[in-house]
């Protein structure tokens, strides 16, 4: 049975949708419902955060207090923070939003020798027929 989404985030639509989207497809306990509260809250400090700094399209990272001073904004620490706590959540629920690392062939020794062995014999055909 899935958890019940919480009133205060079912009220918010961006909370809400952001509960759907970190619960689809997980299996969460309902003593991990104030956890994904935090985690929700989170994110929405981060939006607004991001609404903060944009303007006209683009993002501000600074201000110019009254005596001119060049400021960075304070929403740029407060998301540091943020991002810092979603991931130690995420972290606590067991959620993981990473990218998967991209993936080489493992070089096995039998296939360093037949490369090695191939490249030989092209470089000794190329050299005799020189």
């Amino acid at each position: 049975m899935p958890i019940q989404k919480p009133a205060r985030i079912a009220s918010d639509p961006f909370k809400s949708a952001k509960w759907d989207e970190v619960t689809a497809g997980r299996t969460f306990k309902a003593s991990d419902v104030p956890v994904l509260e935090l985690l929700i809250q989170w994110y929405a400090v981060m939006e607004q955060c991001m609404d903060d700094i944009t303007y006209d399209g683009s993002v501000r990272v600074a201000y110019s207090n009254a005596m001119g001073d060049i400021k960075a904004l304070p929403q740029l620490s407060t998301m540091k923070q943020a991002s810092a706590e979603i991931r130690a959540i995420n972290k606590q629920l067991g959620i993981d939003d990473e990218a998967a690392p991209e993936t080489k062939p493992k070089e096995t020794a039998l296939y360093v020798i037949s490369t090695n062995r191939a490249k030989r014999a092209k470089d000794k055909a190329r050299a005799s027929a020189g």
